[in-house]
This record gives C-alpha cells, structure tokens and sequence, in this order.
C-alpha cells in the first residue's frame, strides 16, 4: 500500500511538472538564427505546423494546432514568406501569420565600400526602423556569435562583415534577420579555398577583410585592385607606413562623418587607423569589401610598385618615390586643366 502511494506521489508530482512547465516550453521557437518560411495558398494547419516543425521553429506540431485552434486563428493565417527571429513566442508568430507577408519586396541595395554607418542610414531610409537600432543590432549579433578579433579599437564590431549587394526583404523583416542575412552572405562569399589561402598566407579572416576594405576604398576599378593589393603587402613586407587616405578619414569621422579633403593637419591624428602613422594595417575594416577586392587581397600581383596616385584613367603606380612625385605632379596639371 505505501509502495503504491509512493508511487502515485511521483506520478502526481511528475504530472504537475509537465502542467507547469511544458507550456512554456512548448511557446518559444526553437531556432536560434532567423528561419525564412514559405506559406501557399490554402495551407491547412497540419501543413504550417509540419512545415514550422521542418525548419526547427516549434518543438510540437500537437502543441501549435492545439493553441492555434485555441485561439482562433487556425483558419486566418495567410499565404507568403515570413522570417521568424529566433525566441518568438507562439503569439508573436501567431499574429506575423495572420499579418500576411507583401507581393512585392522591399529592396535594399548596399554599395561595394559602404561603411557600416551607410548601411544603417540606408535600412533606416527604406523603412526598417532607425540607423541606431540597426547599429544596436549589430552589435548584439556580434555578441551572440563566435567571431574571435579584438574589437577594443573598433567602432563598430561588424564593420565589414556585412556584405554589399541587393537584397529582397519583406515589410515584416526584423533588424536581426536582416543583419543576419547580410553576416551570413559574406561568410559565403569567404569560402573555403579563400579560409585556406588566407592560412597559407598567414592572415586571419579579420586581417584580410580589413585589406579587402582598403582596396575597396582605394580602387579606381576592380582591374587595378590585385595591383594595389601587391602595392599594400610590398610596403607592410618592407616596414613602410601604408599611407592610405581612406583610413585617415574613416578614423578622424570614427566611422560615421566624412571629409572630403584630407589635409596635413589631419595626417598628425592619433588615430590607430592612421596609417600615415601607424606602420601596419588598420585594427579592423574601414569599408564593406567585395569578392573582387578579396580575391585581389588573397591573389596580389606580384610586382616592385611602392606607390601609386590617381591618373586620366586609373591609378598610375611607381617603384621609386622620385617616380612617384613626377607622377604626382602630373596629377596636379591634370586637375589645373579640369
């Protein structure tokens, strides 16, 4: 009798566990990065719960058709593409459902060299909330992952991990899966043979994306940039300061402001993206660099140039200072003429 009782104590208890707990457990997604789905037209629920089920969102299909039929709202959810973040309850994917995803998107085109704080003006001016909840963002998704540099002299963590291109988003698009989309875009684009030539090399992925960004910045064309990226290493291999304009006005602008002009002043900053002053690379990106400009810093050319100043048509590069001054000059008559 007392074995039975004992017994029937577990039970009780046990069941009062799974009343308790499993609920909740059962109302938060199981995702933990944004899961794009696709709903058609006349889906039953056994459809969205099996396909939620598929992508990792819900943890039971029995449990999402009995609080959607619970709530009425079985028969209101509506056809489209929806992102779910990760940590959505079962309301809040309840009420994106019945919110119904647009026919058209919303596009967002970031341009190759685009800094971070660009990127955040340009989400904020398609509608997808402000430039500081973006920048927010970000660094929150840079806190959850595994990225593995210093980001003590940085102004923003991500700074050229998020890849320029076109993008196709919906209205209902959060900031993360945006970010995310972006992050993991430029992690595809770093494929495998770029991870295994930047070891072959010596550099980390950080340490090439920063150059990528100056050749970014630099580049007249994509033509010319495995031959700057051969000027960069050429004067890092021989201890010279890089002397690149672009990182003196990311530096002096911390990311955000922008000079049009650098003057002499502004080549005494203390700055460590000061490579006026610093002989090595800047700590991190300057820029949103793109295939090409990292191909050209995985593959530099391989030639004897130490500078390079802007020409008719390009970057005219030289070997020797005294070259690179007549070549200076000869700028200079061309912008008089102009």
């Amino acid at each position: 009798m007392k074995k039975l009782l004992y017994l029937l104590c577990i039970f009780l208890l046990f069941s009062f566990a799974i009343y308790a707990f499993l609920p909740s457990y059962l109302s938060v997604s199981y995702n933990d990065t944004p899961v794009e789905i696709t709903i058609p037209e006349g889906a039953s629920l056994n459809y969205v719960a099996q396909l939620l089920y598929d992508a990792d969102v819900i943890k039971s299909r029995t449990w999402f058709k009995y609080r959607s039929k619970a709530e009425g709202i079985d028969r209101k959810i509506r056809p489209g593409s929806y992102v779910l973040d990760p940590d959505m309850s079962l309301e809040e994917i309840f009420i994106l459902l019945q919110k119904g995803a647009p026919q058209d998107p919303v596009i967002l085109t970031i341009p190759e060299g685009f800094t971070l704080y660009q990127i955040a003006e340009r989400v904020e001016a398609i509608g997808f909330g402000t430039k500081e909840d973006f920048i927010s963002t970000t660094t929150s998704y840079f806190e959850d992952k595994d990225y593995d540099f210093d980001t003590n002299k940085l102004f923003y963590p991500l700074e050229g991990y998020l890849y320029p291109d076109t993008y196709y988003f919906n209205e209902n698009q959060s900031l993360l899966s945006i970010v995310n989309t972006l992050a993991t875009k430029m992690q595809d684009v770093f494929t495998t043979e770029y991870k295994e030539r930047a070891e072959e090399m010596g550099l980390s992925v950080h340490e090439v994306l920063t150059i990528a960004s100056l050749i970014e910045r630099e580049a007249y064309n994509n033509s010319e940039k495995a031959t700057i990226s051969g000027v960069i290493f050429n004067r890092l291999n021989r201890g010279m300061p890089l002397q690149i304009d672009a990182t003196v006005i990311y530096g002096i602008g911390k990311g955000k402001e922008h000079i049009s002009r650098v003057l002499y002043v502004h080549l005494e900053d203390p700055s460590p993206f000061n490579t006026y002053k610093v002989r090595s690379i800047p700590p991190g990106p300057i820029a949103a660099p793109s295939k090409t400009s990292i191909h050209a810093t995985l593959y530099p050319e391989d030639h004897d140039y130490l500078y390079y100043v802007l020409g008719a048509d390009g970057h005219v590069f030289s070997r020797t200072h005294r070259e690179h001054l007549v070549n200076v000059e000869n700028y200079r008559r061309l912008m008089n003429q102009n």
